[in-house]
This record gives structure tokens, C-alpha cells and sequence, in this order.
């Protein structure tokens, strides 16, 4: 896998319009730290950032951060997976708005069924929703080629 910079302007989003109706996506909050934790260090959490010394007071901190956004995914009550959105309360504040989407990673018994597009779309979205006009991948992210043309798929590109 190799480490890929891609950026999404909010004009240039192309979601997938298909309904999944069995993925959710909800926000984990600084009181579930433990399963943040789970969801992240079984998710390529140690190939993307190592947290695996992080302690519970880290966690709670980090989930608390009103920069961050962690999200828990669930494929028919199940989790998933997760992912996490990062941005600057001052950036968000303009119109022209950065949000980054730091992680996004699967279990692996979750790997390889299809449910990639529709995660993205969803994940997407939440951050468009938060002010951002403009979406970066790559500092955490390992991206293999099929992943790269997922993203690719919904209008993310290399920077100029």
C-alpha cells in the first residue's frame, strides 16, 4: 500500500445515489472510548497512526476534541468498521472550509463485500455538512489501487 494525497472540492463531489439500507454510521463520543479504541486498532489503526500506547485519558480526549469526529460504521447492527474526520473550528468558520478524512478502515470480515462507495458517499457528506468546502485524504490513509479508484469514482483527485 502506499500513501496517496487526494482532495475533493465540494462542486466535484459524485455520490453514489444507491441505498444500503443495512449501513449506519454513528458518532462515538468520549464515554465509549473502549470500543473507539477496538474499532481503531482493528481497522489498520497501527499501519495509519499507532494509538496503541494511548491511554484512556488520551482516547476520552481525543473523542471529545470539537475538531474530531469518530464514527462508528455498523453493517446490519454490526460494527463495521470506522472513520474519522478532522478539522479547524477557524477553518470551518469561511466558506472556503478544509476537513480531512483522517482514517477509514474496515474489519476484515467486512473487507472486500462492496460496501466501500456507499461508506464513502455517507462519510462524505458528514464532513461537507460540518462548512468544509474542500476534502483532503492522505495523511493516514494507505491507499491501494482499488481503494484509489473508489475515491476517484466520487470526483477526488490528486492536488494540482
Amino acid at each position: 500500500m502506499s500513501l496517496t494525497v487526494l482532495e475533493l472540492d465540494k462542486e466535484q463531489f459524485f455520490p453514489q445515489l444507491f441505498a444500503n439500507d443495512l449501513l449506519t454510521i454513528s458518532r462515538v463520543t468520549a464515554t465509549s472510548f473502549r470500543f473507539a479504541a477496538f474499532l481503531w486498532h482493528n481497522t489498520n489503526g497501527e499501519q495509519v497512526q499507532d494509538r496503541s500506547a494511548w491511554s484512556s485519558r488520551q482516547w476520552q480526549n481525543h473523542l471529545a476534541n470539537p475538531g474530531r469526529e469518530f464514527y462508528a460504521i455498523y453493517c446490519d447492527g454490526e460494527p463495521a468498521g470506522c472513520c474519522e474526520i478532522s478539522r479547524a473550528a477557524r477553518l470551518m468558520q469561511s466558506s472556503g472550509g478544509t476537513a480531512r478524512i483522517e482514517a477509514l478502515g474496515l474489519l476484515p470480515e467486512f473487507q472486500g463485500e462492496g460496501l466501500g462507495a456507499d461508506i464513502l458517499t455517507r462519510i462524505v457528506e458528514k464532513a461537507l455538512a460540518t462548512g468544509a468546502r474542500r476534502l483532503l485524504i492522505g495523511s493516514s490513509i494507505n491507499v491501494t489501487p482499488a481503494v484509489l479508484k473508489l475515491f476517484q469514482n466520487q470526483g477526488f483527485k490528486a492536488p494540482a
